[in-house]
């Protein structure tokens, strides 16, 4: 479903979740291990999605298809729900990657 540049970016924007509220639970790790797995994400992919920085990855991301769009925002807010404590930072991060991605007009019009 992703391009191995796309799944860089996508893990990219995960960590950026993961650290947006200045802590990193156990549960955070545990889904994006689950969300590795998912997406078949290698090592060097990982490795990759690691040194993208923000705006790289919200750039990659922003040329996905709408479907690709919706089916990674709903990865990010699986990050969110992760450690059962939604954080004003990550809500923030969630907001402008949607902005920037076009994220949250796919949402707002279906």
């Amino acid at each position: 479903m992703y391009t191995d540049i796309q799944k860089a970016a996508i893990v990219s924007l995960l960590i950026e979740m993961i650290n947006a509220d200045g802590r990193v639970d156990i549960d955070e790790l545990r889904t994006l291990n689950h969300i590795n797995h998912e997406l078949d994400i290698t090592q060097d992919i990982f490795t990759a999605g690691r040194g993208l920085n923000l705006e790289a990855a919200i750039s990659i991301a922003a040329r996905m298809t709408d479907e690709q769009k919706l089916d990674a925002g709903g990865l990010l807010v699986r990050m969110i729900d992760a450690d059962s404590n939604v954080d004003i930072n990550e809500i923030a991060l969630l907001n402008t990657i949607g902005e920037r991605t076009g994220i949250s007009f796919i949402v707002n019009t279906d």
